[in-house]
């Protein structure tokens, strides 16, 4: 019997005439494809690194930076516990998922460098095209997830509230709906190739800068510095991408759908554009831009510290860098670490976690579990209790 799409994947992806039948296939492949490397991508890596004492100190780390409230505000409390396995769960699904972003951005370079890196032209734009129908079919595989999550599971609703459907409706609106139309009829359009690049390799370091940078101790000089310097390439290819290269590329597309009459493009690429910008300024560039210029000036005080401050200045010192990355990492890719959740139905094995004597003593734990009050201003409580647990 024959079928209205072509069912070869390859002659697909490089055939410039491909129909809609033909591409909606592809993309339900890729779709399955991400499906099964994210499901083999866990099955390796957790092993590797469940319950390494290196993953389970940045996961005591990111809970008391934030992690405990955030799920709380969510109206999903988790113990320390749970969350320290959902931290490690998580952690693993996040590097799948950078990688992920990785090869959709690094399809679209042979479309976007000068001399296509020695390919024909039209083979760099097949590439570029790949990584948006890559992309479109792991936002369906994600979708369909979620949907079978919250409505064919028990509590489905409980642990996939409204807020988290609506952030990643509009997380994955862009792709989803224009991603099909403009490589039908944009296939060779290179500021479609851009856009493509930007967000997925934009999103690839925000989430390995955010994942790596979570591993750092901040009272060490040379993790502090790092912690800087990567947080600041974030930021600039934040600015770059989500803002200034970004208005740019959506007001030429706009600018050629009117000269063309293309009404629908127009429309509907006006609508998610204006919304996506309002979402990059507001959620992405604006607080992001705010918090790592607040956490500058508090690690620039915490480094001019003398080395024989008293100790209760040092050791509010260290409270209130803490505080100041929570905020930092607190802005990056919150739907991705809610969603990576969504894939666990993991009881708390204690087995997978150590005990909170393998992570300092008895004053620095219970600085940390204090640490989110200060940033309110409770400087002087925070200290009587530590002097308090110091006399004990």
């Amino acid at each position: 019997m024959d079928l209205p799409f072509n069912t070869d994947v390859i002659a697909t992806i490089f055939n410039e005439d491909a129909t809609f039948p033909d591409l909606f296939f592809l993309v339900l492949v890729l779709a399955a494809f991400w499906w099964v490397v994210f499901a083999v991508a866990a099955a390796i890596i957790k092993p590797l690194v469940m319950g390494k004492p290196w993953l389970i100190a940045a996961g005591e780390r990111d809970y008391d930076r934030g992690g405990k409230e955030l799920w709380e505000s969510l109206g999903i409390p988790k113990t320390r516990e749970e969350f320290l396995v959902s931290f490690q769960d998580m952690w693993a699904w996040n590097q799948t998922l950078a990688i992920q972003h990785l090869i959709g951005g690094a399809v679209c370079l042979p479309a976007i460098v000068p001399g296509h890196l020695g390919l024909d032209p039209s083979v760099a734009a097949s590439l570029a095209c790949l990584g948006i129908l890559s992309e479109m079919g792991w936002e369906i595989e994600d979708q369909l997830t979620w949907m079978y999550k919250r409505f064919f599971t028990a509590g489905g609703k409980e642990r996939v509230p409204d807020a988290l459907l609506f952030i990643l409706g509009i997380h994955h609106s862009m792709t989803t709906s224009l991603g099909l139309p403009m490589v039908l009829n944009y296939r060779n359009l290179h500021e479609l190739h851009w856009l493509c690049f930007d967000l997925q390799a934009a999103a690839a370091i925000s989430l390995l800068v955010t994942e790596y940078t979570k591993l750092l101790d901040l009272k060490k000089p040379t993790e502090l510095r790092q912690f800087q310097s990567l947080t600041f390439v974030a930021l600039a290819v934040m600015i770059i991408t989500r803002g200034f290269h970004w208005v740019y590329l959506c007001g030429s597309l706009l600018v050629m759908w009117y000269k063309e009459g293309s009404w629908g493009f127009l429309v509907v690429g006006t609508v998610i554009s204006a919304i996506f910008s309002l979402f990059n300024y507001a959620f992405c560039i604006e607080p992001f831009y705010k918090r790592f210029v607040k956490f500058m000036k508090v690690s620039a005080e915490f480094r001019k510290l003398p080395t024989d401050a008293p100790a209760r200045d040092r050791r509010a010192s260290v409270i209130n860098l803490e505080a100041a990355a929570a905020a930092v990492l607190k802005r990056a890719n919150l739907e991705e670490e809610l969603l990576a959740d969504l894939f666990q139905d993991r009881k708390v094995h204690r087995r997978a976690t150590l005990p909170p004597s393998a992570f300092g003593n008895k004053v620095g734990k219970r600085s940390s579990m204090l640490m989110l009050r200060s940033s309110m201003g409770d400087v002087a409580h925070l200290l009587s209790q530590l002097d308090t647990i110091k006399e004990d």
